[in-house]
Formats: structure tokens, C-alpha cells, sequence
């Protein structure tokens, strides 16, 4: 006898002594200690739902990531996707749409840290007139010249009174009825029309507004919305799309990472789309993505572990022949989850979001090895044996099995640890120590309550029906012709083999129908935008010159963001331009405050203006300015209006006061912001604004240069194109991009490892545990028959790996592996006549592969088509490993019986 054999026979007859002696000791110690881990870990195990800490901080593309967010701080931002049609009228009623949402979205702060959708002139600092060409400047200068005159005269006397005059005199009226020659007459040219219009039209609103109302309010707002000025508003190349950047608030202590942030974005969203239901939107981004991913399988896994337990439980109580046993089973079973539980807590201190799962994989191996040790019980029983007795032998003659495929099952976890995937690798540990506390809980605490209840005669009088299943003795009477059909269609399926792939696009796990994937299609189809961006970091502003030249000629690169867009060309000649248009306003100031507000003052000058907007409405009529015309005739409804209300009541004027504060207050400021604007010698990166500076310089001054692809990056080989082009240009990018293709690489090499070391570590324990090549081979062929016709049918059904189910490979290993250990140790202990379908054996390796399959069945059904192809897998491949089990194997143990004997 090997030491191997010594040491799981001391261990079972250790385990035998003392269920024996102490059985009730051993129940409430094990309940005592599951008590204290389950209130432990609620207290204090938590969880770590940061993706970043999955890998390895100390591998360089990791390490380079961590860098970048430390000092550029989070950019991971949500998606708005506005669709506009393409049109100018779709495209105002985007701009309304974001505008109405962002207002939404701008009450929680705490929630929403930033909202990109627009910027204005202001936004760009008081350097904007730098971005304009020269001739715009020129331009510029001229009706600058031709303005002072007028603004000088409106400093000197400000008010409503002032300003509808120049208004009138801008508009071609001379102060005398007719057109004046002089004027501006909007010689600027047609782009000035909209925003000219639109501030006379907000001011007329605001009186119109003041003098129908009973009372009186001092009104603090923008009236002509000056400091709108400039809007662009960020809609894609195409004009296709309007799209709006959300920073959400993230609690990487919690599941749900943003969940708080989302579930207001989505509530702000739904009641934007029910004020605009014309205008169609969604909401998309990583963060967006991985939110709706974790929502996804959480929903499906709860669905899947609701239909899991209760089959299994009729399963259980069917095959059992009554709920006793069952239950001390999953009893036996939740003492062991809280003890992995405490474990956890002890060696980890929290739990990831691969991490976690392990309940589930305990749920599917570590009642496996319960059913053996019950089902060995019952056979005991039904020839008569005692409680005490029947409860020895289920320990000794099923023990060593249980011991045996429980070391191989660990092997498969534990086969990870110390990779740099950290995630897995916690996994592994944590799961694999939870096997072993399976199997502690499942030799020990499951054998005390058996002999519990058996001594108080708690379990049913009659005995299971399915205890055995011996109509497959008659199934291989021919074994040799059993093995020979098993041939002929694993060679039919064949070709199946050649086709099984890796799929690494993580867009296509997702669930269909998601309003974050439709929208990230749409992005992707439709703009040049790019949820994911790669980033580039260089000290000094020569290097990003020349690194975004060098990027710009590759064709795998869509847009190339970084400072330089927001640093102007030519600025000396630029700025003596601007020098000139800046002597023209140097003597105007606006020391003088507004006279209050007259009727007597204020009609005829409103006259004036009625005049000169009639004038204008009969030229845009002769021009055929639809569009235009409607404006002039809307401004004149509103002034008419104003005009009657005066007219009626000339003590109303005295509401108009609080309009004329507000009006003559942004005059000054918008004055006071041009002088600003138009002495700016120079624009450098310490003269940007705040908001654009954080964008691309970090806090070690160095700079950040974005490289969004011009692909599809959630296809691999387009995404590994995209990370090769840009490391030839510097080796040291990184970004999601770079992340996500090395994580993926990274996860698909450590699970290839972890399958090639499990079978090697399985074969070994095999080899020590009996010494023999024969034994090793045995007990491997119904993984290899199970495996290899897993990759047929995945091949014949178009089943890929994925990121998702590649880790159902190291678990069907040890799976398989058991099944043959436990059919091998059967057989081995035969006597003379005996046979191995008439034993419990074979239904408790069947029931142990249905568990398994029903367990991860109830995935079939999810949406998130990720954990469907996980649940395929496991069911298909803990199918092949059952027929390998109860056909393959026996058959060839048939074979070798008769070559024995002959």
C-alpha cells in the first residue's frame, strides 16, 4: 500500500472515530463557527467592485493605466447618444432636448460631478478671438469700429431707453423715420442674424413678460444671454448625433458601482423623452455597459439559482426518497459556505466581482460529494446494516473516493493562484479552500447528523427506488459494439472540431435589446466618436506636436484630442489685430447709472424700433427669407404687445425697472469680458480655463493625448490592429484599449495555463494515489471523451469560447475526473458476481454530473448572452462527461473483465 492510500485511509478512519464518538459535539461546533464566520463577514467583509484591481498593479500596461487615471483623474464617462436626423430642425430640438436633461442632471451634484454637451465662447477663456482666422478678426475689427460710437453713447446713458434705440439704429433706422445711412444694418453678415435676434427677442420677452404680470420681481437673469454667445454644441462630424458627457459619482464599495448615479441619469433621461417624444435618445459608455452587465447577470443568475434549487431539491427529494436527507445535506453544505465565508474575511479581506461567485461553484461540486457519502448510506441501509454501521461503511468505502475527487477538484482552482490576474487568482483561492471545507463539512458534520437522526429513526422506513440503475447492465452486454457506435458519430461529428473559436468581442456577450448596446452601435456606425480612447502622455507641448502629426497619418486612428486644440495659431499677427480693435473701446466705460424707466421715455423709442423691424420685414419678404421672416414678425408681435401695454397704462413702466438692472448689468460684464478678450497677447496652457486644463494636463504638468479609434474596437483584431499602430508610435500607451486587449490576452493565457496545470496536477494525484499508468488512464477517459465531444458540438452549434465561459473548462475537468474516480473505486471493490449498475455508485455519479447540469441550466434562459454560452457549456459538457461515465468507461471495464477471464 502506497503512503498516498495510508494517508486517505488515516484520514477517513480519523474522521470515523470521531463522528462516532462525538457526533453532536461536531454539529454544534461546526454551527458555532458558521454562525461566527456568516456574522463576520456581514460586518466586515466587503466589496471590492473596482475593475482596475482584478489585474495585477505591477504589470507595466497596468501600472501605465493607473499612472494616467492618478494624474489625469477619472475621464470614464456615460453617453448620451441625441439622435438629430441630420437636420437643422432635429438638430434645435437635440439642443433643447440636452439642454432640458442637463438642467435635470445639474440639481444632484453629489450624483453628476460634470455635463459636457456645449460650450460657448466664454468657456474657452478670454483668448477665444485667437481661434478665429485672421480675415474673421479683420472682420472683427471693422464693426467694432462701427459700433464703439454706439456703445460709448449707450454707456453714457444706460437703460432700456438707450439700448432700443441703438437696437433701432443698428437695425437701419435714423432716429427720423427713415433708414439711416450709417447704420450696421447687420453688415456682418447673416451669421450675425440669429444670435442679433435672438438677444432682442429674449429682451422683449423679458418686458413682455414684467408688464403682464399683477406684481412686480426683481429679476436676477441673463436677459439677452450674451454669455451664450458662440454656443457649438457637441454634435458629431456627420451631424447625425448630439452627444452629452457624464461624469457619474462611483462607489467602488458597492455592487453597483454607479448605481445611485445611473438610476438618476435614466429617471432624468425618462422624463426628458416624455417632455421631447419626438426626439430619441439612450443612454451607453463602459461605465453604462458594465452597470447594465452587472444588473444583467445578477437578474439571470437569481433566476438560474431559483430554478436550480428547486429542481434540484425535487430532484433530490425523488431520488432520496424524502426531504431528511436533502436537507442535511444543504445544512452540511451551508455550514461550509460560512466557513469559506470567514476564510475569505481572513485571507482576502473582500471579495471581487469574479470572486463572488463562489457560492455557486460550491453549490455545484460541493453537494456532489454529499450525494456520495448519502447515497452510500442508503445502499448500507437497505441490507440491513445500523445507523452506526451503515454511516462506517458510507465513510470508508466512500470516503477515499470523495477524498480523491475532492483534491482534483481543488487542483483546478488552486491552479490559478499567483497568476497576475488577480481576480482569478482570488477566485481560486477562495474557492478552491471552500472545496476543501465541502469536503471537511460532508466526512464530518453530514455523517453526525446521519447518525443523528438514523439513531432517533427520523429517516422514512422504505427505501429510494432509483438507489440503482441496472437496465444499464443490459444497454452494455455488447460493449465492444457500444464502443464502436461511440466511434462512428464522435467521427461524424468531427468537422465540428475544426470550427470551435474564441470569441473576444465583449459588446456580443451582452444581452440583446439593451438600450447601452443599441446606442453604442449607433455610435460606433454613425459618428467618430469612441467610448474607448487610448491615451498618450508626453512632458513638453513639442513632443504632442509631434506625436499627433505622427498619429494623424495612421489609418486606424479616428481622431487625435489633445492641448492643441485649444492653442491658436499665428498668434502675434493675431494679437496686433486685436491690439487695434482694443484702442476702439478704451475710452468707453459705464460709470453712469440707469435713470428709472419712463413710458414717456420709453415708447417713442420703441416706435423707432417697431419702424426699423417692419422695414426689415419687408425686405426679408422680398427676399424670400422664410425662416427669417417669422423671426422679425415674432419680435414685432412681442414688441407690439409691450408697446400696448405702456400705452394703456404708463405707470406699468415701473415694472419694467427690475429688466432694465439686468439688462445694463450683462452689458457691463459682456463689455468688461471683451476688453478682457480683445488684450490677450497670447494663448499658452496656463491661460485655458480649469475645466479644458484638467482635461489634458496632468497634475506633473505633463500632457495627455487622446486617441480615439477609427474602427470598430470591440472587434479583437481590429482593436490588436488599432494597440500595434499606436505602439509604433510610443510603446508606453495605454487606456482602455491597450486594457482591455492585454486583460483579455492576459485572462484567455490563464485559463489555457490553469487547464493545462489542472490535468497535469490531476494526473499526477491520480499516478500517487496508485501507482499506476493504468489507473491514470481509466480514470481519465470520460473527461477526454466528455471534452472531446464538447469541442463537437460547440463546433456544430456555433458555441464560442468567451471571456465568459472559458473558466467551465477547469471545472468540467474536475468534474470528469471525480465521476471516473468514484466509477474506478466502485469497480475496483466488486466481488465475485457482483455488478456495478446494481450499486448506488452510478446514480450518485449521475445524480452528482445533473446537479451540475441543472445547477448551471438555469442559464440557458439568461439574457446576458455571456452566462448563456457559460450554461451551455457546462450542461453540454457535463452531459458528455455523464455518457463518458456511465458508457464509455463501464464498456471498457466490460472489455477488460472478459480479457481477464479469457
Amino acid at each position: 500500500m502506497n503512503i498516498f492510500k495510508k494517508f486517505q485511509e488515516a484520514v477517513i478512519n480519523a474522521c470515523w472515530r470521531l463522528v462516532s464518538v462525538y457526533p453532536g459535539s461536531i454539529v454544534i461546533c461546526g454551527a458555532v463557527l458558521a454562525v461566527c464566520c456568516a456574522v463576520a463577514s456581514a460586518l466586515w467583509l466587503h466589496l471590492d467592485s473596482n475593475q482596475d484591481n482584478l489585474i495585477a498593479h505591477d504589470l507595466p500596461f497596468q501600472k501605465r493605466n493607473l499612472e494616467q487615471i492618478e494624474n489625469f483623474g477619472d475621464q470614464e464617462y456615460m453617453f448620451v447618444v441625441i439622435e438629430t436626423e441630420g437636420t437643422k430642425e432635429g438638430k434645435e430640438k437635440a439642443s433643447t432636448f440636452a439642454r432640458s436633461l442637463a438642467g435635470r442632471l445639474e440639481k444632484k451634484p453629489d450624483l453628476i460631478h460634470e455635463v459636457h454637451y456645449r460650450m460657448c465662447a466664454r468657456d474657452m477663456g478670454s483668448g477665444v478671438l485667437m481661434f478665429a482666422s485672421q480675415d474673421e478678426i479683420r472682420d472683427f475689427t471693422a464693426l467694432a469700429e462701427e459700433f464703439a460710437p454706439r456703445m460709448n453713447r449707450f454707456a453714457e446713458n444706460p437703460g432700456l431707453t438707450g439700448f432700443l434705440g441703438m437696437t433701432a439704429e443698428l437695425l437701419g433706422e435714423g432716429g427720423d423715420g427713415k433708414s439711416g445711412d450709417n447704420a450696421v444694418s447687420l453688415s456682418a453678415g447673416p451669421e450675425m442674424f440669429d444670435p442679433f435676434m435672438g438677444a432682442l427677442g429674449n429682451l422683449l420677452g423679458a418686458m413682455q413678460a414684467e408688464l403682464e404680470k399683477d406684481a412686480p420681481e426683481a429679476s436676477g437673469e441673463s436677459i439677452l444671454g450674451l454669455g451664450q454667445l458662440g454656443m457649438q454644441y457637441f454634435f458629431t462630424a456627420n451631424g447625425k448625433l448630439l452627444i452629452m458627457r457624464i461624469l457619474p459619482q462611483k462607489d467602488f464599495g458597492a455592487m453597483d458601482v454607479i448605481g445611485p448615479s445611473l438610476n438618476f441619469v435614466r429617471k432624468s433621461l425618462d422624463e426628458t423623452r416624455a417632455e421631447f417624444p419626438e426626439v430619441s435618445a439612450g443612454l451607453t459608455g463602459r461605465p453604462v455597459l458594465s452597470a447594465d452587465e452587472m444588473h444583467t447577470t445578477d437578474r439571470d443568475m437569481t433566476i438560474a439559482a431559483l430554478i436550480s434549487v428547486a429542481v434540484v431539491g425535487l430532484m433530490f427529494m425523488f431520488v432520496l426518497h424524502g426531504w431528511l436527507r436533502p436537507v442535511l445535506v444543504i445544512i452540511s453544505l451551508g455550514f461550509a459556505m460560512a466557513w469559506t465565508f470567514g476564510f475569505a474575511l481572513v485571507a482576502v479581506g473582500s471579495l471581487n466581482l469574479l470572486s463572488i461567485v463562489f457560492a455557486l461553484v460550491l453549490v455545484g461540486i460541493g453537494v456532489d460529494f454529499g450525494v456520495h457519502v448519502v447515497l452510500r448510506y442508503v445502499e448500507a441501509t437497505k441490507q440491513g446494516m445500523t445507523p452506526e454501521e451503515a454511516v462506517r461503511e458510507s465513510l470508508l468505502h466512500t470516503g477515499p473516493g470523495v477524498l480523491l475527487g475532492a483534491m482534483t477538484s481543488v487542483c483546478a482552482f488552486y491552479a490559478v493562484l499567483g497568476q497576475d490576474f488577480v481576480g482569478l487568482a482570488e477566485l481560486g483561492l477562495i474557492g478552491g479552500t471552500g472545496i476543501l471545507f465541502c469536503l471537511v463539512s460532508m466526512l464530518t458534520v453530514l455523517p453526525s447528523l446521519m447518525l443523528i437522526a438514523g439513531r432517533r429513526n427520523l429517516f422514512p422506513s422504505s427505501h429510494p427506488k432509483m438507489a440503482t440503475i441496472p437496465f444499464m447492465d443490459r444497454v452494455l452486454s455488447k460493449p465492444v459494439l457500444v464502443l464502436l457506435v461511440v466511434v462512428a458519430l464522435s467521427a461524424i461529428a468531427l468537422p465540428g472540431l475544426r470550427k470551435v473559436g474564441f470569441n473576444y468581442n465583449l459588446l456580443e456577450l451582452q444581452a440583446e435589446g439593451l438600450e447601452s448596446v443599441e446606442f453604442e452601435h449607433r455610435l460606433i456606425e454613425e459618428s467618430d466618436e469612441s467610448t474607448w480612447f487610448a491615451v498618450i502622455t508626453k512632458p513638453e507641448l513639442d513632443d504632442v506636436i509631434k506625436v499627433t502629426a505622427e498619429l494623424n497619418r495612421i489609418p486606424s486612428v479616428g481622431r487625435v484630442d489633445s492641448i492643441l486644440d485649444y492653442l491658436p495659431e499665428n498668434q502675434e499677427q493675431k494679437a496686433a489685430l486685436l491690439d487695434h480693435a482694443a484702442g476702439v473701446f478704451e475710452k468707453i466705460s459705464f460709470a453712469k447709472a440707469p435713470e428709472k424707466v419712463r413710458a414717456s421715455n420709453l415708447l417713442p423709442v420703441m416706435d423707432r424700433l417697431m419702424i426699423a423691424l417692419e422695414n426689415l420685414e419687408e425686405k426679408l419678404f422680398s427676399s424670400g427669407a422664410v425662416d427669417e421672416l417669422k423671426t422679425v414678425s415674432a419680435l414685432i408681435d412681442k414688441l407690439d404687445t409691450c408697446m400696448i401695454a405702456l400705452e394703456q397704462t404708463p405707470s406699468k413702466a415701473e415694472d419694467l425697472n427690475a429688466v432694465q438692472y439686468s439688462l445694463v448689468t450683462e452689458m457691463k460684464e459682456a463689455f468688461n469680458w471683451m476688453r478682457e478678450v480683445l488684450e490677450v497677447e497670447s494663448v499658452g496652457p496656463e491661460d485655458l480655463p480649469n475645466a479644458l486644463r484638467s482635461l489634458y494636463i496632468g497634475k506633473d504638468g505633463s500632457y495627455m493625448v487622446k486617441v480615439s479609434p477609427a474602427a470598430n474596437v470591440w472587434d479583437f483584431d481590429l482593436l490588436r490592429s488599432f494597440v500595434s499602430d499606436l505602439r509604433k508610435v510610443d510603446s508606453e500607451v495605454t487606456g482602455v484599449p491597450v486594457v482591455v486587449l492585454e486583460s483579455s490576452l492576459l485572462m484567455r493565457d490563464t485559463f489555457l495555463e490553469a487547464a493545462a496545470l489542472t490535468l497535469g496536477l490531476v494526473a499526477v494525484i491520480l499516478f500517487l494515489s496508485s501507482f499506476s499508468l493504468v489507473y491514470v488512464a481509466l480514470t481519465l477517459v470520460p473527461l477526454l471523451a466528455g471534452i472531446f465531444w464538447l469541442l463537437e458540438v460547440m463546433g456544430l452549434t456555433g458555441l464560442s469560447f468567451n471571456l465568459a465561459n472559458f473558466f467551465a473548462i477547469p471545472i468540467l475537468i474536475a468534474i470528469g475526473v471525480d465521476g471516473g474516480v468514484h466509477f474506478l473505486a466502485r469497480w475496483s471493490e466488486l466481488k465475485k458476481g457482483e455488478k456495478l449498475y446494481f450499486t448506488s455508485t452510478p446514480v450518485a455519479v449521475g445524480l452528482s454530473f445533473c446537479t451540475t447540469m441543472i445547477g448551471f441550466g438555469g442559464l440557458l434562459i439568461a439574457h446576458h448572452r455571456g452566462l448563456a454560452s457559460l450554461g451551455g457549456i457546462m450542461v453540454t459538457g457535463s452531459a458528455t462527461c455523464l455518457v463518458g461515465c456511465l458508457v464509455v468507461l463501464p464498456a471498457v471495464f466490460r472489455i477488460i473483465e472478459k480479457f481477464r477471464q479469457g
